[in-house]
């Protein structure tokens, strides 16, 4: 059995939505830990917005860390999607 990790990006008052979100400057500390959590990764275990909102951008990344972001198999916890059209799993 795996662990599951959570990451996500959220300001210190506690605003997780993204268009709510300051705008948010990408460093070479976050690009390391970004890179060091994807190789350790597996698969993803995604809600239904964040699948969609990465659905809709990720498949038109190019470059290794797209590459292997896109290869991961995605979960997607919806009660209401049906249909994973981004790299289904292998299940």
């Amino acid at each position: 059995m795996r662990k599951l990790i959570v990451t996500e990006f959220i300001s210190v008052d506690g605003i997780a939505e993204v268009e709510k979100l300051p705008g948010v400057t990408w460093n070479d500390e976050m690009q390391r830990f970004k890179e060091d959590e994807l190789a350790d990764s597996g698969a993803m275990l995604l809600g239904r917005t964040t699948y969609e909102i990465f659905a809709g951008s990720w498949p038109n990344e190019t470059g290794d860390f797209a590459d292997r972001f896109n290869a991961l198999p995605k979960y997607v916890a919806s009660t209401s999607l049906k249909a994973l059209d981004w790299n289904r799993p292998s299940c």
